[in-house]
């Protein structure tokens, strides 16, 4: 049953943002009965809207707002960037809490050690990867070996690494929570089709909205926290999609936007009481803003090395493929060409064929 609250009810906690900060909590206090307000700045899409194609879904759910400086990777829209985030859910190391003891001193940074430890966090990890359907974790089977990472693991295996996993994936190795496993189709990053990817899109919003303590507040800005002379917030100052200001009233504001409107609400909040904004005795909010850096590699070479064939009977499917591919390959080196192996696109003609 949803829920309509009252502006004037300072009896709501309000969260804002929906994605994996604000859409978790959310729903884990309108589990426990507390009624919630959460407001989002982006519209909320159904499976109907979720396309492959990444363009497209840029549109739809990219936070495309003109903005300063460069643009940045994040998702406006009910769900928010778990939307879009590839869903590797691993856990920190513990060296990890301790970057300026394991690193040392770094110029023109503000590096520290986290003042907790990985032992700290266990628990909540725990949680948190069961809330989210982590393959290889609390009795959830490890993610399917497709032939992309089966060649990935050989190779990392061939240059000295000890560890490779194929554990540590929010999306479901096998149906879970009222969703269905991974189909490998491939189109993570623009939102998944099927809701096999955990998101709080379908997942802790729904819950939450069950409960009848929770309502969703779609296509509204957060621009202002208020507070008392005492300091205590009192309400959330927001501007709806046809530029009409509200304020809705609290007991207790949650902030989970994201690294960057976080940030500018939290400054956009001063007050004479809070003149350098809410949260900021320290001068370091809005500071220290560290990019999501991606990876990719391919492979290059004069001749195909097939390391998969060696492990099939002549005369199967896949060996006649390799074979051709190889023929294709040892033309192209004679012809002194140097083709680049798509391994990505070749393996997806191969996937689900055992090796």
């Amino acid at each position: 049953m949803k829920r309509k609250y009252q502006l004037i009810d300072d009896s709501v906690v309000v969260v804002i943002g929906s994605g994996a900060g604000g859409g978790t909590l959310a729903n884990e206090l309108a589990q426990k009965g507390i009624d919630v307000v959460c407001l989002e700045a982006g519209a909320r899409l159904g499976f109907e809207d979720i396309e492959n194609d990444p363009p497209l879904m840029e549109q739809r759910m990219g936070w495309n707002d003109k903005r300063k400086g460069e643009n940045v990777f994040l998702c406006k829209t009910v769900g928010g960037t778990t939307m879009r985030f590839t869903a590797i859910a691993a856990r920190l190391a513990d060296f990890e809490f301790k970057a300026l003891s394991t690193y040392g001193k770094m110029e023109d940074t503000s590096l520290i050690d986290w003042p907790i430890t990985l032992q700290d966090l266990e628990p909540y990890y725990d949680k948190a990867e069961d809330n989210m359907g982590v393959s290889g974790t609390h009795g959830t089977p490890p993610s399917f070996k497709h032939s992309n990472y089966k060649v990935m693991e050989h190779m990392a295996k061939k240059v000295g690494y000890k560890h490779v996993t194929n554990s540590g994936m929010a999306i479901n190795s096998v149906a879970r929570d009222g969703r269905p496993s991974c189909m490998q189709i491939g189109f993570c990053l623009t939102g998944c089709k099927i809701g096999a990817k955990w998101s709080t899109m379908y997942s802790d919003i729904p819950k939450a909205e069950a409960t009848g303590n929770f309502e969703l507040r779609t296509e509204v800005m957060a621009t202002k926290i208020n507070h008392n002379k005492a300091g205590k917030v009192t309400g959330v100052v927001y501007v709806d999609k046809n530029g009409v200001k509200h304020e809705q009233s609290a007991r207790a504001v949650a902030v989970a936007g994201n690294a960057v409107e976080t940030a500018r609400l939290l400054l956009n909040s001063a007050s004479s009481q809070y003149p350098d904004g809410l949260g900021n005795a320290s001068g370091h909010v809005g500071r220290n803003y560290m990019r999501h850096a991606m990876s990719s590699a391919c492979l290059s070479c004069q001749s195909l090395f097939i390391f998969i064939v060696e492990h099939n009977k002549p005369g199967t499917l896949k060996m006649n493929v390799f074979m051709m591919l190889n023929v294709v390959f040892r033309v192209a080196t004679l012809l002194k060409l140097e083709p680049v192996i798509l391994v990505y696109s070749l393996l997806l003609y191969l996937r689900g064929v055992k090796i």
